[in-house]
């Protein structure tokens, strides 16, 4: 029987011993166990192979064997021996990814991870138009354009063989999209924010850039979005999202800065000297920058020097996003959050983007209600995208009981069509229903006057209450 899983995911040999012993005439099975370890050794070898995404048949051609240094320091003539047999079992040829073999005659894109899935016949945004754009983002901001998210996503689909948003079936093509959407409306306040409020929630202007004021939450007025104590005031340092020891070239130079010298820019901070939250994934970490660069403008200079591109350019605003969401794999894992979404789990991407303060979230902190903004959006945008059913919760800790909770005390009524309760055996007749008030606090995706309460900072948590009304953009650190 054929096996109906995607090539990647395919065991080329499995053994059992309990089959083969209905096989096997007794006095032949020790003689079967002595070559246990040697079999098992060959049905190992062959998984690996069969998974193998490094140099193992780059030969000939154009083709040669180069190394990752986004991933470890490592040369290419480190990675010329991974060609010969047996060599995946040595480093570096051990270490799934930091080898991988390049056609030279073609520009040095390192491949994404592959889904298994064939390439879809429709085009990303004939699946997703202008008009579903408008409606799931009617107060998009610069860079966050349409024409921009279209464009890079091409860029990124004639590089390279894995597509993203361009595999599989129409309904995995709207599923993903619609995942991806979720994500991204979240962390960017529905494409209204392009940069982390604690750190730039007001850029200043001057005659010679742009600038920003760095404040600690409690030093900040949400309600006004303004800094009233800047953290880079009296000689203090800002150094968040840097990474001392991931230097190049697996991470952007960092280190502490300090405030500008002149008098009119008192409290402010150059904005291309930090890699704090910025774009529709709030990428973040000096790290995530280089290795963005990398994919991005075949350069980890550009982003390096220049992080502020990410929100200011729509080709790394949305450029980093779609880099996280098809190319970042969690440490000891190998999957994406496009991978995720195709194999049908939205809690498996949220995991990735997230995991660490939603999956679960902590019941006494505001990520715990940022979960509900973020399945409201998701909600939003299956329902724009046409999809019968959201994808599984299952791969965030939490995450269905948090749907489930937040349907039922309304707090997420653009996800009632997509909230199946089960129903019980009746054990009497029923009675007349009673219907029940609207909870304090339910608003109307359709009326835009909720967003006024999301305050959001790191990784987007909201208050739906009045007690914690704040929300951190922060995306990806994780990430």
């Amino acid at each position: 029987t054929p096996d109906p899983r995607p090539a990647p995911y395919r065991h080329s040999l499995i053994i059992s011993f309990d089959s083969l012993g209905a096989l096997i005439p007794n006095d032949k099975m020790p003689t079967l166990l002595m070559l246990a370890p040697y079999l098992l050794a060959s049905s190992i070898a062959s998984l690996a192979s069969a998974q193998d995404l490094s140099c193992k048949n780059c030969r000939g051609g154009n083709r040669k064997c180069v190394g990752d240094t986004s991933m470890q320091a490592i040369t290419d003539e480190d990675c010329s021996q991974c060609i010969k047999s047996g060599s995946h079992w040595t480093w570096p040829c051990s270490v799934e990814g930091l080898c991988w073999c390049w056609d030279s005659s073609r520009p040095k894109y390192k491949p994404a991870m592959p889904s298994g899935y064939d390439e879809a016949e429709t085009k990303p945004c004939d699946v997703f138009t202008e008009d579903m754009f408008r409606e799931i983002a009617p107060n998009a901001i610069h860079p966050y354009t349409y024409d921009g998210l279209c464009d890079t996503i091409d860029m990124l689909n004639e590089r390279y063989n894995e597509k993203v948003f361009g595999m599989g079936t129409i309904e995995q093509q709207r599923d993903e999209w619609a995942a991806f959407l979720g994500h991204t409306t979240h962390e960017s306040a529905q494409y209204t924010a392009a940069r982390e409020a604690l750190v730039c929630a007001r850029t200043v202007e001057r005659g010679s850039g742009t600038y920003c004021k760095p404040c600690k939450n409690d030093n900040f007025d949400w309600e006004n979005r303004y800094c009233e104590i800047s953290e880079v005031a009296n000689g203090r340092f800002y150094e968040d999202y840097c990474d001392k020891i991931q230097t190049p070239p697996h991470g952007c130079v960092c280190g502490p800065t300090s405030e500008q010298d002149k008098e009119e820019l008192k409290g402010l901070i150059n904005p291309n000297f930090v890699f704090f939250g910025r774009g529709a994934i709030q990428l973040s970490w000096n790290a995530n920058y280089l290795k963005a660069s990398q994919v991005l403008s075949e350069s980890s200079d550009t982003l390096c020097s220049q992080p502020e591109l990410v929100a200011t350019e729509p080709k790394y605003a949305w450029g980093t996003a779609l880099w996280f969401w098809t190319f970042n794999k969690p440490p000891g894992q190998e999957t994406t959050c496009h991978i995720q979404s195709l194999k049908g789990s939205f809690g498996g991407s949220l995991n990735i983007i997230n995991g660490g303060l939603e999956c679960p979230a902590d019941p006494q902190g505001y990520h715990v209600e940022a979960i509900v903004t973020r399945l409201r959006y998701y909600c939003i945008a299956a329902s724009v995208m046409g999809v019968n059913r959201l994808l599984s919760l299952d791969g965030c800790e939490g995450l269905s009981e948090a749907f489930e909770k937040c349907v039922m005390t309304g707090y997420c009524p653009e996800c009632n069509g997509f909230f199946v309760e089960p129903s019980p055996q009746p054990t009497k007749a029923p009675s007349p229903a009673v219907p029940t008030e609207q909870p304090v606090g339910f608003r109307s995706w359709a009326n835009d006057n909720w967003m006024t309460d999301i305050k959001r900072r790191d990784s987007s948590a909201v208050r739906i209450s009045n007690v914690f009304r704040v929300v951190m953009f922060c995306a990806a650190a994780q990430t």
